[in-house]
């Protein structure tokens, strides 16, 4: 592996390819996130080698299966955080803003344990929380 995949950065451009679905070239991932197309080139790069995209400079990207279901637990994992801070007391926005501040440093462990002593909810005010079947069993 290339890199570390679980920077803010990388975990932005996975979500943003998985909500594109149909592939994207790099340059629109420069232009979405307002940085340097070789900035976004090296990144794409790491992420290709750690099997979590197809990556060729000259085509579109796309998510592997690895990919999606990386970015569906970068989902998860995020709602999850959003609905802690929420229920903490923190706005919507605050407890959105604070959850993509520190996601990268909480691993599945512990969101499968926040997950457990929360019920194993099912929406935050970001979006639906979709279940992992080894956290969540028979919620799924």
């Amino acid at each position: 592996m290339a890199g570390r995949i679980e920077t803010p950065q990388k975990i932005k451009f996975i979500k943003y390819i998985y909500e594109k679905g149909e592939g994207i070239k790099s340059g629109k991932i420069a232009d979405k996130f307002r940085i340097r197309t070789a900035t976004v080139s090296r990144s794409l790069h790491d992420l290709g080698e750690a099997g979590y995209i197809t990556y060729d400079p000259w085509q579109k990207i796309h998510l592997t299966e690895t990919g999606i279901s990386f970015a569906r637990f970068l989902y998860r994992r995020h709602r999850i955080l959003t609905l802690m801070f929420t229920c903490s007391g923190l706005c919507e926005y605050e407890a959105c803003r604070q959850a993509e501040a520190i996601e990268h440093l909480v691993p599945r462990e512990n969101i499968d344990q926040i997950c457990k002593a929360m019920g194993h909810p099912s929406r935050a005010s970001c979006g639906i929380i979709e279940h992992d079947p080894a956290c969540c069993g028979e919620c799924a």
